[in-house]
């Protein structure tokens, strides 16, 4: 892939994606015909948010997981983008799916809790899988219905991960850029940091970390000189957690001779900048809750975590680009990850992330 710019990579992807979600989101009338859908019936129904499709994120993992598992045991699927960014914009998307008579509509993203927590209701008997968040009515009362199931991550133990092996790696000045202030964000972020200190500690030698958030998930010329900046005052890697705005932080990197974290998946194939990812393994989950619904055994009314302890997250290391830190070391760590040896504080009961700096640790905010 060498010689390829960022623009161009992009765009290939971006026709790739497309032409995937054709054949894979009912634009395709084989695909529906073929699926036993010649009446618009399906029987899965993924709802993502608006403009979060199509970019190698999120949206486009848990997609390609349902696509894999319909696929596999012969069950019809469509995904449906939501107009807006907007509660009633969700709910129309999540009318439609029904009408269409799904019986188990998966909704990806934190941004869909509130309808659902309203959805669950509405539609008893629809099944709804709610990934990367908990039912609530917006003002802090929780409530997963018996025919809901959501399921958020341990992202601090894959932020964790991710500072851990790149100080071992040799980086000594670091950058968390993380999108929304949301609890999902702030874990990585918050883990990251944990992770930088701990490894500082062990080599007990300095280490700096620039750590902010730009209010959004989107790409921006905004992003990208704000991480320009960044690695002309000396960052040398930079945690871009934020779905679609890491593709602006790459883009800077590219043009800065910066490197990349990547987050929830493997990003590596987005930019030859991106050294490793701090993974969710949504495959894991998804494909849990799914042979549930198949063999009706759906739990509903649970809220699960998905940790190390279960395989619920991990540090991408099969494409990664670690000069020092490998393999064993890393099984290292995520053991004591698993054997619950490794504390780590969430995204509460915090004031400021300096107070998980330690001693090591020099936090520029």
């Amino acid at each position: 892939m060498k010689g390829f710019s960022m623009k161009r990579m992009l765009s290939m992807l971006l026709v790739l994606a497309m032409l995937f979600c054709l054949a894979s989101c009912g634009g395709n009338k084989d695909k529906e015909d073929a699926g036993g859908t010649k009446d618009g019936k399906y029987e899965l129904a993924l709802i993502v948010d608006d403009g979060m499709m199509d970019d190698g994120t999120f949206s486009d993992i848990v997609r390609d997981n349902i696509d894999r598992f319909a696929e596999e045991h012969a069950l019809s699927a469509k995904c449906y983008q939501a107009e807006e960014t907007a509660v009633e914009s969700y709910m129309a998307v999540i009318q439609k799916a029904v009408e269409k008579k799904a019986k188990l509509i998966i909704l990806a993203g934190s941004n869909f809790e509130t309808a659902v927590y309203t959805a669950q209701s509405m539609y008893p008997d629809v099944y709804f899988l709610l990934i990367d968040g908990v039912p609530n009515d917006g003002s802090n009362i929780y409530l997963t219905a018996e025919n809901t199931v959501s399921i958020i991550f341990a992202e601090e133990e894959a932020g964790f991960l991710a500072g851990y092996a790149a100080v071992k790696d040799g980086y000594r000045k670091l950058g968390f850029l993380g999108g929304r202030v949301l609890p999902s964000v702030k874990r990585y972020g918050y883990g990251f940091v944990q992770g930088v200190a701990a490894a500082a500690a062990e080599l007990e030698e300095p280490v700096e970390v620039r750590y902010q958030y730009t209010g959004s998930f989107e790409p921006s010329d905004i992003v990208k000189e704000l991480a320009e900046g960044w690695y002309d005052a000396g960052t040398e890697i930079i945690f871009a957690c934020g779905g679609d705005m890491g593709i602006s932080v790459m883009a800077a990197a590219e043009g800065k001779n910066g490197k990349v974290i990547g987050v929830d998946g493997d990003q590596s194939p987005l930019s030859e900048t991106v050294v490793t990812s701090a993974k969710k393994n949504l495959g894991v989950a998804i494909e849990d809750m799914l042979d549930h619904y198949v063999k009706d055994s759906f739990i509903g009314g649970t809220a699960l975590n998905y940790a190390a302890k279960n395989d619920g997250i991990s540090l991408e290391m099969e494409h990664a680009q670690f000069q020092a830190f490998s393999k064993s070391d890393y099984k290292r760590i995520l053991g004591k990850l698993k054997n619950g040896k490794i504390e780590l504080k969430k995204d509460t009961g915090i004031n400021a992330v300096s107070e998980l700096a330690g001693q090591w640790v020099t936090i520029t905010e």
